[in-house]
């Protein structure tokens, strides 16, 4: 990269729009009011969350038993936590991270076919091998694997295909086509009754707030669904584990 090249590089990368100097005591002053404003509005979000929203989420926080999947806990506790203060798009931008988390977890432990033994260093080598196989891929490749070792079948595996590419993908890269796709029109508005506004419908902005209409909408049932795939895989797991113990016993 020459001089020129590293002059343009991110020019306005430490810019903003604030006409203020943080010497000033008129920014000063004027920060502590958005401060109080900003503080005040969060402990209203939280405590209007903590009080009508725990109650209808808290079930999510321990109605399934991660027994082979302990890890996860914490990244529940995070989709549940955005649930409860109406955030609903990072709850499942965070779940999707769930399912893709899962799907390499069974993997990962279907390969080594025992649960894990800190104390047995061939256990312990045997995980970090399969850490190594599985931790980079993506999910179409994780997903043909399941196929392969039969933790899913062929209409659960569509069906997760089906949902990477509305939830998973659509979040992630933000692709208004992939989550809104076969969707209703997520408004109270007749394109009957105002047939303009179905081209105004497809611009960025109003995508967008389709976007956020539908997290709304969605998000519980997104949460509620994968946490009952989770379930599934460990069950699958625990039944190579057994087949993995039985075989010892007779030899």
């Amino acid at each position: 990269m020459n001089k020129a090249e590293k002059l343009e590089k991110w020019k306005y990368k430490g810019k903003n729009l604030s006409s203020f100097r943080k010497d000033d005591k008129e920014f000063e002053d004027l920060s502590q009011i958005i401060d109080s404003a900003n503080k005040k509005e969060l402990k209203e979000v939280f405590e209007k969350g903590l009080e009508t929203k725990y109650d209808q989420y808290k079930k999510y926080l321990y109605e399934h038993n991660l027994f082979l999947f302990r890890d996860l806990e914490q990244h529940i506790k995070d989709s549940v936590n955005c649930l409860i203060i109406d955030a609903y798009i990072p709850s499942i931008t965070n779940t999707n991270l769930l399912l893709e988390r899962a799907l390499k977890l069974a993997l990962i432990q279907f390969e080594v076919g025992t649960v894990i033994d800190y104390n047995d260093e061939k256990i312990v080598e045997a995980y970090i091998k399969a850490d190594k196989q599985y931790a980079g891929k993506n999910m179409e490749a994780n997903i043909q694997k399941c196929i392969k070792y039969k933790i899913l079948n062929a209409t659960e595996a569509k069906e997760l295909k089906d949902y990477k590419l509305k939830f998973r993908d659509g979040f992630s890269h933000f692709t208004p086509i992939n989550i809104l796709k076969e969707e209703k029109l997520l408004t109270n508005i007749s394109l009957e009754e105002q047939p303009g506004l179905e081209k105004t419908f497809k611009l960025p902005q109003y995508q967008s707030m389709q976007v956020v209409f539908f997290a709304l909408k969605n998000a519980e049932s997104h949460l509620r669904y994968v946490l009952d795939i989770i379930n599934h895989l460990q069950f699958k797991v625990l039944e190579e584990f057994q087949k993995t113990f039985k075989a010892k016993e007779k030899s």
